[in-house]
């Protein structure tokens, strides 16, 4: 089956919340660089198909901490938590045809990035699989690894299928609000897209956060995974508008993916009486 990465900075992220049904059973475990974890808690919902937005998937969340709510129905809050909380476990998404068609694993055992997705290894056998019920096993036969990460997660588990409630209400930012073009951060993040876009890796680091460019610049790996980065980017970016708060700036801006529209979100933040990019974040407004 097909394999596919992504990186957490540009993981993409969701902003539909379904109404997860509370309860359900679960046990596994995730082993990640040598280090296990229980993983005690699970969620399911329901999304579109990606593929073919008639249909309907179910996407299984399993993690080693209880989520609240909003982490457990919305991936940009869960990315939050991952942050927060120091999660590990793993998402995967099953179609009709009870396949699994996308999964991400993630822990604070990773060294070079804290999460990333991949599809193929894993085997979802289901006993159950309704709109309101979920029930088998999702198991990986073998460890697998990503650029010297070295992972492998079983679980089974007997959950109730949330539904889709609506998009949530626009969120508020905290500060001062930006213009359509976001200012000097919005600025900043324009000629940052121009860097990433022309391929200069030391001009690339220099535009982004002290720490993101340290983690970047000591990983052997980088120059490899550039081309991926640049890759995932979205096209046709415009800064639509987002809020400034001293020493960091959220900005709200659209992009294109194929023929899809994306929302992001990107933190900015002022180092050196520059502004730099700490992270972004994307989603397809239509999954």
């Amino acid at each position: 089956m097909h394999r596919f990465r992504s990186f957490l900075a540009l993981v993409l992220l969701a902003f539909s919340i379904p109404a997860l049904a509370a309860g359900g059973k679960v046990d596994g475990s995730l082993t990640a660089n040598g280090k296990t974890f229980a993983l005690k808690h699970a969620y399911a919902q329901t999304k579109k198909d990606p593929f073919d937005k008639k249909k309907s998937v179910i996407e299984v969340i399993v993690t080693d901490q209880e989520l609240s709510p909003a982490a457990a129905s919305d991936e940009f809050e869960l990315m939050k938590a991952q942050d927060k909380q120091q999660l590990s476990g793993f998402t995967a998404t099953i179609d009709a045809d009870k396949a699994v068609i996308s999964a991400t694993v993630f822990s604070p055992a990773f060294k070079k990035m804290k999460q990333f997705s991949g599809v193929g290894m894993q085997k979802a056998d289901l006993t159950a699989m309704t709109g309101e019920r979920i029930a088998g096993s999702i198991t990986m036969a073998k460890p697998d690894d990503f650029f010297d990460e070295k992972y492998q997660y079983n679980a089974t588990f007997d959950l109730p299928v949330g539904k889709p409630a609506g998009p949530p209400p626009p969120s508020v930012l905290k500060g001062t609000p930006l213009p359509a073009g976001g200012g000097e951060p919005g600025k900043a993040y324009m000629a940052y897209l121009k860097i990433l876009a022309g391929g200069d890796m030391k001009a690339f680091l220099g535009s982004v956060a002290a720490a993101r460019a340290k983690d970047a610049s000591s990983d052997p790996d980088f120059k490899k995974m550039f081309p991926l980065i640049q890759a995932m980017q979205s096209k046709d970016i415009k800064v639509t508008g987002g809020a400034i708060d001293g020493n960091h700036a959220t900005l709200l801006a659209t992009g294109k993916d194929d023929d899809q529209v994306s929302n992001g979100t990107i933190t900015m933040v002022k180092e050196g009486g520059a502004w730099k990019v700490e992270k972004e974040a994307w989603k397809t407004s239509s999954e």
